[in-house]
């Protein structure tokens, strides 16, 4: 996109915009439906993607207008992807764990596991490669794909009892997405897709022994609290938790270069908004845990990280062996991991742990 141009063009028109009749301006040339998972508004990712729709909205004049409709509105929750495909609607917001099942590579832009954190995923898909790789295998199927920002770190999982061993952990049913169930049935443990909405009335009823969703303030909202008194983290799977707009590819060749700058520029500010407000939400959640009573938090046993370390590799060779592309995808993935964990291992661990001595 040159966005120079952009920049210089939206600044000679300005004075004109601003003169011109309000109805004038408002007439949309471009109408866009956006289609979502989850509730419209929902606190998080509700938000996100009603804020970029008005963002594009507004920047564009009015221009490329777009309408949000929540998960079931218009189509079927985890039927977005399809409805952009075919055209029903022109965007969708959702999670890449969430179409994994239709192309195991998406699952790497939610997350791999000990894969790449929010800012290192960040720098992978502007500066590493990442977006050509994520181009390559969803242009040919008619869409473009942008992230959208991640919930980054999540919690690993809430259960009834505590995990002191890996003995604790098998057999246990236990709701989980993404690269994790496999992992996790390796390991022993009973992986099951439960749907988020389904997640508190499976643990109530004991159809589920424990289940991971998101992180404290996420998981609060849905009252994990309440019904389970153990707390486990940080998750080995679910490192960024990823979430993307998806946008019907010949709706968006039918953009001016404008309008397409436009949505590239919406797109990576939502994608650092996004992520900022579900740390500051997680930060919230994380604090006000602390005052649940007879809840316990802390991490997993080392037998635990050894097995899920060892599953891990297990499971990535076989996914690595899928298909070539998959391979490269894979090797590009892993060998930014390296990197970012060679440098951070020098800065922002040994920085991480003396900041906490400051502040104690």
């Amino acid at each position: 996109m040159h966005r120079r141009k952009f920049l210089t063009t939206s600044a000679i028109a300005l004075p004109t915009a601003l003169a011109a009749p309000a109805i004038g301006r408002a007439q949309a040339k471009h109408d866009w439906k956006l289609v979502t998972s989850l509730p419209k508004n929902l606190p998080g990712p509700g938000v996100s993607a009603q804020r970029w729709a008005e963002r594009i909205t507004k920047m564009s004049g009015g221009e490329l207008n777009v309408t949000v409709y929540g998960g079931g509105e218009l189509v079927p929750p985890f039927g977005t992807q399809e409805a952009v495909e075919n055209g029903t609607a022109q965007a969708y917001h959702g999670s890449g764990s969430w179409f994994a099942g239709r192309d195991i590579s998406h699952a790497f832009f939610f997350s791999g596991p000990f894969g790449l954190l929010f800012d290192e995923m960040h720098a992978w898909m502007y500066y590493g490669g990442g977006q050509e790789l994520l181009d390559e295998f969803t242009n040919p199927r008619g869409l473009q794909i942008f992230i959208a920002g991640g919930s980054g770190v999540q919690t690993f999982g809430w259960f009834k009892k505590p995990i002191n061993s890996l003995d604790d952990l098998r057999g246990l049913n236990f709701r989980v997405t993404g690269f994790g169930a496999s992992v996790l049935n390796k390991i022993g443990m009973n992986a099951v897709s439960t749907p988020p909405g389904e997640i508190f009335p499976a643990l109530q009823s004991g159809a589920l022994d424990g289940a991971e969703w998101v992180g404290p303030s996420f998981d609060q909202a849905f009252g994990l609290q309440k019904i389970m008194s153990h707390m486990y983290a940080p998750s080995f799977g679910d490192v960024y938790g990823g979430i993307e707009f998806g946008i019907n590819l010949d709706a968006w060749n039918a953009l001016s270069e404008d309008l397409q700058t436009i949505v590239v520029t919406a797109t990576e500010a939502e994608a650092n908004r996004s992520s900022a407000d579900a740390l500051n939400m997680n930060l919230d959640g994380l604090a006000a845990l602390k005052e649940v009573e007879g809840l316990t938090t802390g991490t997993l046993p080392e037998d635990v990280w050894e097995a899920l370390r060892k599953a891990s590799h297990e499971v990535m060779d076989e996914v690595a062996a899928t298909n070539d592309f998959v391979a490269k995808l894979m090797d590009s993935y892993y060998s930014y991991v390296k990197r970012a964990s060679e440098y951070k291992g020098l800065y922002d661990v040994v920085l991480s742990e003396e900041r906490a001595k400051y502040v104690a």
